[in-house]
Order: C-alpha cells, then structure tokens, then sequence
C-alpha cells in the first residue's frame, strides 16, 4: 500500500468514526448494559471497520456499522455467558446506568429483553430505521423483522 493510499484510508477512517462513534456507541451500550463493555466494543467494531479496508464501496456505512455492531456485541455477551459458567472465574459485578435516558421504567424494560430484541426495540424507536434497514443489519428478511417487532410490542405491553 502506498502512502497516498494510507494516508486516504485514515482520513476516511477518521470520517467514519467521526460521524458514528456515539451513535454505535449507544447502541452498544444498549445491548452489553455495561459502560466499559461498550467503549471496548465501540473501538473493536471499528477495528474491524478498518480491517475490511474498503470503505469507499460500502453502499449504506451506517447499516454496515451496526451490522458489524450488533454480531459484536452478540458475541460479547455469548463469551460472557460462557465464562458464568466456569466456577473459577470471577465475575464481574456491573450496575449499568442507561444514560441515554434515566427514565426508571425505560430501563427495567430493557434488562428483561434479550440483545436481540433490545437491538431491534432501539433501532426502530430510537434511531427511526425501517424494516428493509434493520433487515439488512440482523440479515433477515424485512418481514421477519416487522413480525418480531409486532411481538415484541406486546411483549413491552406486558411488561408494562
């Protein structure tokens, strides 16, 4: 690579991080409930961002993002759930604070939805996407997504 093309690659990387960091960054911390998981994460996911090195082809970067986020994130709390299960591990003691919002219902909803279904509850009401683009994020059809949101409406109801 020569140094016209790194020098791009940064400035673009610079760019991208720029205009996403706090939005990946809420939305990490919406899945991993955890301020020092998320700012982990939010530096792996763009990493990873990095590492793919063709940023100027990428069609929709912020679906792209989050797509990368959410399999991150996912995987995060995979390997967390597996350490629980390993008695000579400690573990860790966390009290997560939402601090997108301090709205006490708000976050006690939350804790009681799976990633997933927090993901898709964020993206849809928080950051206003549509089906096609949460589709295109979980990799599932628009349909299944507009589905798995109607149950998880009536899932908030009941908690509620």
């Amino acid at each position: 690579m020569t140094m016209t093309n790194e020098k791009f690659l940064i400035r673009e990387m610079d760019e991208l991080i720029e205009a996403y960091y706090d939005k990946i960054y809420k939305y990490c911390f919406s899945l991993l409930r955890n301020t020092y998981d998320a700012e982990d994460a939010v530096q792996e996911v763009f990493i990873k961002a990095m590492k793919y090195g063709k940023l100027a082809s990428i069609e929709n970067p912020n679906a792209w993002l989050y797509k990368i986020s959410y399999f991150h994130c996912l995987n995060k709390i995979k390997r967390k759930k597996l350490k629980s299960f390993i008695p000579f591990i400690e573990q860790e003691t966390t009290t997560a604070v939402f601090d997108h919002d301090n709205d006490d219902q708000l976050e006690s909803i939350l804790i009681h939805l799976k990633p997933e279904e927090r993901s898709l509850l964020l993206l849809r009401v928080i950051e206003n996407y549509s089906f096609d683009e949460i589709g295109q994020i979980f990799e599932k059809p628009p349909a299944t997504i507009r589905k798995r949101y109607e149950r998880l409406k009536v899932k908030v109801k009941n908690l509620l």
